[in-house]
């Protein structure tokens, strides 16, 4: 495939969304036609309220726009990864929908940033809370223990918690990152379709875990807090069915990679 060298596309899956929609591609749109954006995949996980109806009313009035309506919903990866076969661009951005970029040129920085380092593949930013705090998610790659006492909420085990998410040396100096978080991904189109995108096994949970070890295993993913991103982090693992997905993902990731208990 032939790679538009000047572009970078993104892409976004939406569930039910109907609520928000509509402010959040008028918070969105902007900033992507400022940064110069060539495609802005939405896939629609085959929503049971109006999210379809109100994309398709963008759609008519926003070239930019590519909808993908989906028959069945089979989670995050999967959803993104109908976008990612379809890009030809240089650079394709994985996010969330509640997910800002703070800097007005973020994405035109992050693309130049990329330009002048192409070993790298993946690339997170600091992920920030709206209140400006910082989002914890610069984190180790997972054992079984790890994720286990994680559950048990963040008095137990408080040393090795913060070993985890490196509170004290990962969010202030540009890094090798193990664990990025799926809220907001800058990453090569080329090396995505090498991989074949998210394994499509999970249906939410780890696929963002999942993906930067498998890009570190052929290249490598940085973190960078030049570069901010303003995300909500609306968690559903606190939830009885978000834990139940959360434990069915993590068998899953560690029947792939090796059950490291510790």
């Amino acid at each position: 495939m032939t790679y538009n060298s000047s572009a970078v596309s993104v892409s976004i899956v939406v569930f039910n969304n109907a609520d928000i929609l509509k402010n959040r591609l008028d918070i969105l749109l902007p900033i992507f036609k400022a940064n110069h954006i060539s495609k802005i995949f939405i896939i629609d996980n085959h929503s049971n309220d109006e999210t379809g109806y109100i994309l398709k009313k963008f759609s008519d009035n926003e070239p930019l726009l590519r909808i993908i309506l989906l028959g069945e919903n089979k989670g995050f990866g999967y959803g993104h990864n109908q976008a990612i076969k379809q890009a030809d661009s240089q650079y394709h951005i994985v996010m969330n929908l509640d997910a800002v970029p703070k800097q007005e040129n973020i994405i035109r920085n992050m693309k130049q940033y990329m330009d002048e380092h192409q070993d790298i593949d993946l690339l997170s930013p600091l992920i920030l809370f709206p209140d400006g705090n910082i989002q914890h998610l610069t984190r180790n790659e997972p054992t079984v223990f790890d994720l286990a006492i994680r559950f048990l909420g963040t008095n137990c085990f408080k040393q090795r918690q913060k070993q985890f998410i490196h509170l004290n040396d990962g969010y202030d100096h540009e890094q090798i990152i193990k664990n990025a978080t799926g809220s907001f991904m800058f990453l090569r189109t080329s090396t995505l379709k090498t991989i074949s995108g998210f394994d499509e096994r999970y249906f939410l949970y780890m696929e963002d875990t999942d993906l930067t070890k498998t890009i570190n295993l052929k290249g490598k993913a940085i973190f960078s807090p030049k570069f901010e991103v303003v995300h909500e982090w609306q968690r559903g693992n606190h939830s009885i069915g978000g834990a139940k997905l959360m434990i069915s993902s993590m068998v899953k990731y560690f029947n792939k990679w090796g059950w490291r208990i510790f």
